[in-house]
């Protein structure tokens, strides 16, 4: 065997031992032709392109439960992009409108659903938890059960709409048995630990209202409702030091950006530093110039440091925004003092007085409320103080709590009437509010 392999004939060109055989050459591997990897990456862009909105929806929808609604704006935006599923954005966006709290917004997506072709019951739905969100509670009380029980609904967002709008009403036992039903159905919700700690709040039962408010944001640590209203507890509580750090991170957050401002500067105020209050309002100027809050609080800074010329115009500002505004009337009554206008200074003084015994006879009736939410008498006075010494929409709302009561009430049809009457801009839909309540009045 070893020899025979030894005897083995060479190749007469060695340079063969390193060429395979012609019978053993190799094929050369097939290309995909072009078009196919074409198709192919169409083909993912495509997938991609149709699973876009899906995912922006999905993204938004986890904000809400988070109660983010402004990231959720962001994500029904990108949504839009792709041109696709644009029902079912719109019924996202109906309920961030909502919970945003933004009237034009809930109208526009209502037109929206509209125009898409949404099911008359989709439409339906929508329309009355606007109603129910705006304290319209005679329209959408009635639709409750229905809507709770509805399969195909989100039960979590109609609880969120009712509560709302029960505590618009001032029907707080209504609003507190969603919220203990919803605390008990949906524990990792934050929505109903805020809602509990606004009624704390409204009753001046403050370390609950502070426990909850807590809880709320420990459920959901970048919700800026609870945050702000805490930060403003903890301010009215005399806890300037715990209530800064909240305000500082709220002022990057464009809907309670002024808000925040004046929070801060007040506590900045409070401890002795009134040059960082002023720098803190001058840095929300551009967004304060609609607020009264922001004017006001411009308006006493200038007075406590003695520049009463330029306190007097700007708590003017403020007021004319506000007018509502008890103690910022009566900063303005000591600066026009102070400016030697004494009959002008007079007359704000009284009407100072006016105001704050309306204030405590308006909190006497909400007590009464509280213990006997029926009683249509004590509804209508409260609500005829609110429409002339508090915000005119507050009174708004207790009006139509009355005609939850009485439908019949001609007193307040009459007052929803003139309400409607005196709104600026007029639109198509005050104008048929006014002559629908004034019809009702006759």
């Amino acid at each position: 065997m070893e020899r025979s392999v030894q005897e083995q004939p060479e190749p007469a060109d060695r340079s063969q031992i390193l060429k395979p055989a012609a019978g053993t050459r190799r094929k050369r591997p097939r290309t995909r032709r072009p078009w196919f990897r074409r198709m192919l990456v169409l083909a993912v862009l495509a997938g991609l392109w149709a699973g876009w909105p899906v995912l922006c929806r999905r993204q938004a929808s986890s904000a809400l439960k988070l109660q983010q609604p402004e990231t959720a704006v962001r994500w029904l935006r990108w949504a839009d992009l792709s041109g696709l599923s644009k029902l079912e954005t719109a019924l996202l966006r109906c309920q961030t409108a909502r919970r945003i709290g933004d009237s034009q917004a809930i109208r526009s997506s209502l037109q929206a659903l509209e125009t898409l072709g949404a099911s008359p019951r989709r439409i339906e739905r929508e329309q009355i938890l606007a109603l129910a969100h705006s304290g319209r509670m005679r329209e959408a009380a009635p639709h409750m059960s229905r809507l709770l029980t509805d399969l195909d609904g989100d039960n979590r967002d109609v609880s969120c709409s009712y509560i709302v709008g029960f505590l618009r009403a001032q029907r707080y036992r209504e609003a507190g048995a969603l919220i203990d039903a919803l605390m008990k159905d949906d524990p990792e919700n934050p929505f109903p630990w805020y809602a509990r700690g606004r009624v704390f709040a409204l009753q001046q039962l403050l370390p609950k209202a502070e426990a909850d408010f807590r809880e709320a944001l420990k459920l959901s640590p970048d919700w800026s409702e609870p945050a702000i209203e805490l930060a403003e507890l903890l301010h009215e509580s005399h806890r300037q030091r715990d209530a800064m750090p909240l305000f500082r991170k709220l002022l990057d957050q464009q809907q309670f950006t002024v808000r925040a401002a004046v929070g801060l500067a007040d506590c900045l105020k409070s401890i002795g530093e009134p040059q960082q209050a002023t720098a803190v309002l001058e840095q929300a100027r551009d967004n304060g110039q609609a607020d009264a809050a922001w004017w006001i609080a411009l308006g006493r800074l200038h007075f406590e440091e003695g520049r009463f010329d330029e306190a007097e115009p700007a708590l003017q500002r403020g007021l004319l925004l506000q007018p509502w505004a008890d103690d910022a009337l009566f900063t303005l009554a000591q600066c026009q003092r102070q400016l030697q206008k004494d009959d002008i200074a007079a007359e704000n003084f009284r009407r100072v007085e006016d105001f704050r015994a309306a204030l405590a006879k308006l909190r006497n009736l909400q007590d009464q409320i509280t213990a006997s939410p029926t009683n249509e008498q004590v509804r209508m006075e409260a609500a005829e103080l609110m429409l002339k010494y508090q915000d005119p929409q507050d009174g708004v709302v207790a009006l139509q709590g009355v005609l939850d009561l009485n439908p019949n009430n001609k007193q307040a049809h009459k007052l929803l009437a003139d309400y409607f009457d005196q709104v600026r801009p007029a639109t198509d839909q005050s104008r048929q509010q006014a002559e629908w309540h004034r019809r009702q009045a006759e």
